[in-house]
């Protein structure tokens, strides 16, 4: 227990140490127990953008913050997060920037390899709505089905099976009316 002699004063509140007790996503605050068992009113929480764009990005239960107090008045604290600890220790050991979620999707950046990679787990999706086009440079290669509701066009030609769509040439044909055999 402090004695009035050893009550911290306002240059000992202005940078204070602890976890998040609460989240109020509705109003965008967070109650804080703080090192020296007390606790915050609910405070705001620095984003990383909040003007003309904007990042969401709430904090968890549990997850260090560094609570700064203008003046030292924790009336007026806001909570700067970012702190690896035990509970949430740091995400990776190199230079590959990551972001990762609770449910074990990863959303990541190497700049070593020049490679960028989302990982879903099993039963997520993904889903990009660009109304006015998308463009994609390079190969594509998919891994599965692919469902098109609209046109698909090639400027080159289409092969499926091993058959050239513009190329291929037909058994059995006749001339008049009948209809030619299958692609050879």
């Amino acid at each position: 227990m402090r004695t009035p002699e050893d009550a911290p004063t306002d240059a000992d509140q202005l940078i204070r140490f602890g976890t998040i007790a609460s989240v109020d996503l509705a109003a965008a605050r967070c109650v804080i127990d703080l090192d020296d068992d007390s606790h915050t009113a609910p405070i705001r929480w620095i984003e990383l953008r909040a003007g003309k764009t904007r990042t969401w990005s709430p904090p968890s239960k549990g997850e260090q913050m560094v609570v700064l107090c203008p003046a030292g008045e924790i009336g007026a604290a806001v909570a700067l997060r970012g702190l690896s600890s035990d509970a949430f220790p740091a995400a990776g050991a190199t230079l590959k920037e990551l972001i990762e979620f609770e449910d074990g999707a990863v959303l990541s950046y190497d700049p070593e390899a020049h490679a960028m990679e989302v990982v879903l787990p099993a039963g997520a999706t993904l889903a990009i709505t660009a109304s006015g086009g998308a463009t994609i440079t390079g190969n594509v290669t998919i891994n599965g089905d692919v469902q098109c509701t609209g046109t698909v066009t090639a400027d080159a030609d289409v092969v499926g099976g091993g058959k050239s769509l513009k190329g291929h040439k037909h058994t059995g044909v006749q001339a008049g009316a009948a209809q030619t055999g299958a692609p050879a």
